[in-house]
């Protein structure tokens, strides 16, 4: 029974007992407030529903009906009473569980209020709803201080921030300096923002940084309030990041692809799976001297020379066996005079929605000239592999006096600078951050030693890590600047997530184990190497030939190698593997699953191997079909053995004289009976005997 708390005078306590529906307890107060007696409460359980206005009715009841043990709601209603008086009312209902009886209990602690109040608490559950349960990040910031005096939990989970270190941050703790002076700027230039204004506004896409340094870009949109007597505004922040990203990554396709096709130096073509041109780009045309009609739906065999047309036959079935892949070549092709073009090529398939190749596509140009400059200034080889290797580094070369002296655009992408304001400059001065940096060291080191030099950093004011190869020369230094964050990463997944499979393989009673062709150990778990620890005495190590120490016999050794080669030789099967426990003298039997361990190229570079003991479930296997065999026994015996006698006590009893007991025969026929009811007795026996021993 739950403990019952006076009310004051201007509210009303209900206890309800939903499971008897009857009300254990209702404060005198309820004629006061709702204008209606305990006894007429009694009497009609929802007599206080019938007085709200019946446009909030049924939704009131829905709340009330929907509420869970330990849960409670504050509601807001009007009810009218006689003389078609309106009241608001304020009532704050919680379910709970008699601990005496186990009744789900409602409990009602029903007060009325002013309209003002009623109002406030209606936009408080208005407000809970969108803010608390808003899916972007949202808060409350008070306009003077710009402190955070509110967060929602979206905003915790996406930003890494805990609530706690929010309520002690302003809105320029989570952005990038340049965006703090960009937010005064905002602030000074939008004199609408001013306490009571109900407009929403948008601010436009900024850029915030989550706890673990990670770049949100967030869309925000704010609308003014007053909270806690303070002039505030909250603050919606819908995650725009991943969308910026997929433009970005559009537009760049698109001008890509736009620059291959308007291209006067690259050809762009492609090739149908019956291998003819379904494409070709304006400067192929111009470079060959064909027209467009002379090549679409023709075999590519019309612009190679008899004696390649092997390679371009070669690169194009190996296109059509590996979608993705990307496919050199360098050939000569002829135009359609006859004249020959050295050309290098890159193709690629392009597929279907299903996956299935459905065109070859090909990048190439013209290398005549370039084979031609190469032959000639072939005492020019590294400057010439620099330039080349240029092309997907970023490189700059700066002088004697600091200033730079060449950049490629590559190095203005990762660095956001133009070119024009780099040349001529001394470095210090574009980029004043790198000088204590290790890139400034390795800068001044190189101008005194005249030695080149590798390194690699994080470069903090773009989050990104590079690769660094600074080359003196007499004039200065060459740089080739490599963006080596994706690699890094990677890097970083990939220890994490060996660590994790390791943990993972390692925490089973399994064997598992992998050879490479020569059966030497790549990989063991724990279970495995304690195994073979406690057979031979000595713990196998990488690279250790597999069951070639002299702990096993010959016929293991000989078994093993024959199991090996069968995997080598691309079969996957599993074998049952018996053994005897030395120490123990008991059987043992092993599961063992062997699988050849694929190449990328496709080729057998190892086998796979997975060991389970199934002793015990041999053991029971063994057991069940022992005690099948009992249980035929026991039925032959039932049906044979016993059947013969109990036959003949019944033919005994036939034939006795019911009517006469003391008849002379009925004595043999009972002599017989006792017999015939010791050989019953001896089968049972036997029954019993087979039923426990078999």
């Amino acid at each position: 029974m739950p403990n019952l708390t006076y009310a004051t005078t201007n509210e009303c306590i209900t206890i309800l007992d939903t499971h008897e529906q009857k009300f254990l307890f209702i404060s005198p107060a309820i004629a006061d407030i709702l204008g209606i007696t305990a006894n007429q409460l009694s009497e009609n359980n929802w007599l206080w529903l019938e007085l709200i206005d019946e446009n909030v009715r049924e939704t009131v009841d829905e709340q009330v009906k929907s509420l869970l043990v330990n849960e409670s709601v504050e509601l807001s209603y009007t009810i009218s009473i006689s003389g078609n008086k309106v009241k608001y009312i304020k009532d704050k209902k919680s379910l709970v569980i008699d601990g005496f009886s186990g009744h789900k209990i409602l409990t009602s602690i029903i007060k009325e209020c002013t309209p003002l109040e009623a109002l406030t608490t209606a936009e408080d559950s208005v407000f809970k709803d969108l803010f608390y349960k808003n899916a972007n990040p949202a808060w409350i910031v008070d306009m003077e201080t710009l402190r955070i005096v509110k967060v929602n939990n979206t905003a915790v989970a996406n930003y890494g921030y805990t609530e706690e270190e929010f309520l002690l941050m302003t809105i320029n703790d989570f952005r990038l300096p340049e965006e703090a002076g960009k937010v005064k700027v905002y602030f000074r230039e939008n004199e609408k923002f001013q306490p009571g204004n109900t407009a929403v506004n948008s601010t436009g896409i900024w850029k915030h940084k989550s706890k673990s340094g990670e770049i949100i870009y967030a869309d925000i949109n704010w609308f003014d309030v007053t909270y806690n007597n303070r002039a505030c505004a909250i603050a919606v922040a819908a995650d725009v990041t991943q969308k910026l990203q997929y433009q970005e990554d559009a537009k760049r396709r698109e001008q890509f692809l736009s620059s291959l096709i308007d291209s006067q130096t690259s050809f762009l073509i492609r090739i149908d799976i019956k291998g003819c041109y379904s494409f070709v780009n304006k400067q192929f045309l111009k470079t060959f001297g064909y027209n467009h009609d002379q090549l679409i739906g023709q075999y590519f065999s019309i612009t190679a020379i008899p004696q390649e047309l092997h390679l371009c036959q070669e690169a194009f079935a190996k296109c059509i066996a590996n979608p993705g892949k990307i496919i050199k070549l360098v050939h000569k092709k002829p135009d359609v005079n006859g004249k020959l073009y050295d050309t290098d090529w890159e193709f690629i398939s392009v597929t279907d929605d299903t996956g299935q190749v459905c065109e070859i596509q090909g990048i190439g140009y013209d290398i005549t000239n370039k084979l031609k400059i190469e032959a000639e200034i072939k005492n020019a080889a590294e400057k010439l592999d620099a330039f080349i290797e240029s092309i997907t580094d970023s490189f700059f070369i700066i002088d004697n006096d600091w200033k730079f002296v060449k950049v490629n655009s590559a190095f203005e992408k990762i660095t956001g600078t133009p070119r024009g304001e780099m040349l001529g400059k001394v470095i210090w001065d574009v980029f004043p951050k790198i000088t204590e940096s290790g890139f400034g060291k390795a800068y001044y080191g190189m101008i005194e030693k005249r030695e080149s030099v590798k390194f690699t950093e994080y470069f903090e004011p773009i989050h990104k890590w590079f690769s660094t190869s600074v080359y003196p020369s007499a004039e200065g230094l060459t740089v080739y600047v490599k963006d080596i964050t994706h690699e890094r990463r990677a890097r970083e997944e990939a220890v994490w997530a060996k660590n994790s499979l390791e943990a993972l393989i390692n925490n089973t009673h399994d064997h598992i184990w992998s050879v490479d062709t020569e059966t030497r150990y790549v990989y063991m778990n724990e279970a495995y190497i304690r195994q073979i620890f406690y057979i031979t005495g000595v713990e196998p190590a990488k690279g250790d030939y597999s069951y070639k120490h002299t702990g096993y016999n010959q016929q293991i050794l000989n078994d093993w190698k024959i199991y090996y080669a069968r995997a080598l030789n691309g079969e996957m099967y599993t074998i049952i593997s018996e053994s005897v426990d030395q120490l123990t003298n008991v059987p043992l039997f092993y599961e063992v699953s062997f699988n050849p361990i694929y190449a990328q190229e496709g080729n057998i570079i190892g086998v796979g191997c997975f060991a389970r003991d199934i002793t015990l479930r041999l053991r029971i296997e063994k057991e069940l079909l022992d005690q099948n065999e009992r249980l035929r026994n026991i039925a032959s015996l039932s049906s044979h053995e016993i059947r013969r006698p109990v036959a003949s006590m019944m033919g005994l009893i036939s034939i006795m004289d019911r009517d006469n007991f003391f008849n002379p025969d009925n004595e043999q026929i009972i002599g017989h009976l006792l017999t015939v009811s010791s050989e019953i007795d001896d089968v049972i026996r036997l029954i019993v005997d087979n039923t426990f021993t078999g």
